[in-house]
């Protein structure tokens, strides 16, 4: 009985002193500016505290996700998605201690998910802000972690080549990277060879134009000399130079793009985007609705196979230079019909082609497409289209294309290379026109020069690019007319 008295007594002993400090506390906290000073200090410390070891949490756990090997097979991803988002759901039901890591395991869940892209949409909606913060986070640093190590594996050695801060003569504020040689290379030597990422024939060339019957592979932009073959249930009438090039383009892009799950109607998605294109005579919408739909493929194939390239198409691409291309009417169109066309066919691409996403890749299209030049002559009467900008190729330049590696090359008025298509084909070679040495800068005129003096130069490539060429030809000429 005295064991339970004193147990009773010491018990409401404490009660006292906790109420006693509790009305200290609150008074100290409303009367004592320092004590709140000090309270304040406390809880950001506290709040700090949390971040650091959550960011250091979200670091180790980027780090050992890149370790993991992922299942390969369909039917073993979709039961490793199950499993990961039924934890995370289960982790962030317990409460703010187990955020994190149902943070993780959400994370892991995206990486075997068919289409990251809808997965974000739907966990921004149905998971905890601070656990979709978390996710997030942790995609950034893994995009963070990327790119750090990206221009130490891209491009590859047997390119020849290497992307470097670029000290070049030109005020452009965006150039600021070029690509160098790793060797010596000598006028009419093959720097390095490479196909388009997206490309496309000029709509005035491609079957259905004013009559037209074809002359070109739709895919490879090869001058058809023999036979010619077409995918009968494709709107856009393309004709290709071979079956391979018929079978890449159905799966990479024609399929997805113009192949109408009705009848032929000319009110359909499918018959608008044949429409917008050869009516406007524009190669950029069909060449981003091309690299839309590379995209779901190389997703598509990853899941397929199991084998996920080391960078996407996404990956090369964001890295590039790109105009700002204002947002009219026109732009609103053609976003509107690629968002209705690919809405239906691939969940959370609507969401993903924004206004800003198109706007910053046609402003991409127009700083870094190469005309391409496949053919020796092309009695045809192309029409062409002022609004796109390209960089320049010898005459006929019956296409345009868009490359990884090439886009680095920066502008010169008095090159050191010039691109050739030696193939007869889309596949750009970047020939040195002089005795290069390894670690020079490649140059490349965007423009055609010939018969134009300095003004002319610097006017053009201001109107298109938006940059004052200071070239060592350019300021030499400039020095010379001010004398």
């Amino acid at each position: 009985m005295e064991l339970k008295k004193s147990i009773f007594i010491g018990v409401c002993a404490l009660g006292v002193i906790g109420v006693s400090y509790a009305v200290y506390w609150d008074y100290m906290r409303r009367n004592d500016p320092e004590f709140r000073k000090n309270l304040t200090k406390r809880k950001k410390a506290a709040v700090e505290d949390a971040k650091v070891k959550a960011a250091d949490f979200l670091r180790k756990a980027v780090e050992e996700v890149a370790k993991e090997t992922f299942p390969a097979d369909v039917t073993t991803r979709e039961k490793y998605f199950m499993e990961q988002v039924a934890k995370g759901e289960s982790l962030f039901g317990n409460g703010e201690d187990g955020y994190l890591d149902a943070a993780l395991c959400f994370y892991k869940a995206l990486k075997v998910y068919p289409n990251p892209v809808e997965l974000i949409m739907i966990y921004q909606k149905t998971v905890p802000e601070t656990v979709f913060n978390f996710v997030y986070e942790m995609m950034s640093l893994e995009v963070k972690k990327k790119q750090a190590e990206y221009f130490e594996n891209f491009p590859p050695r047997e390119m020849n080549v290497r992307i470097k801060e670029a000290s070049q003569g030109s005020s452009d504020e965006h150039a600021r990277r070029g690509l160098f040689v790793t060797k010596d290379f000598f006028p009419g030597d093959v720097i390095f060879k490479e196909q388009p990422i997206a490309s496309a024939l000029d709509p005035s060339l491609e079957v259905g134009f004013q009559s037209n019957t074809g002359d070109y592979c739709s895919y490879c932009l090869k001058e058809l000399t023999k036979e010619s073959f077409r995918e009968e249930t494709d709107l856009f009438e393309a004709v290709y130079c071979s079956k391979n090039c018929r079978e890449k383009a159905t799966n990479e892009y024609a399929a997805l793009l113009f192949t109408s799950s009705d009848s032929p109607d000319p009110e359909s998605k499918e018959a608008r985007l044949v429409e917008l294109v050869k009516s406007g005579n524009v190669k950029f919408p069909l060449m981003i609705a091309r690299f839309l739909a590379k995209m779901v493929h190389e997703e598509t194939q990853k899941v397929a196979t199991g084998v996920e390239e080391e960078y996407t198409t996404w990956d090369h691409v964001e890295r590039l230079r790109f105009l700002t291309v204002p947002s009219t009417d026109k732009e609103a169109r053609e976003i509107k019909l690629l968002r209705d066309l690919f809405a239906a066919k691939v969940p959370g691409m609507e969401e993903f082609i924004s206004e800003e996403r198109y706007l910053m890749l046609k402003g991409k299209l127009m700083y870094n497409a190469y005309g391409i030049s496949t053919s020796r002559d092309n009695e045809k009467n192309i029409r062409e289209n002022t609004e796109e900008t390209i960089r320049s190729s010898k005459p006929p330049v019956i296409g345009a294309g868009f490359y990884r590696i090439a886009s680095y090359i920066n502008n010169s008025c008095d090159p050191n290379t010039e691109t050739k298509f030696l193939n007869k084909n889309s596949e750009l070679s970047i020939v040195a026109t002089k005795h290069i040495k390894a670690g020079d800068e490649l140059t490349i005129s965007y423009i055609r020069t010939e018969n134009k003096d300095v003004k002319s130069r610097r006017d053009e490539l201001e109107a298109k690019w938006r940059l004052r060429c200071e070239c060592t030809k350019c300021q030499s000429e400039s020095e010379e007319s001010t004398v």
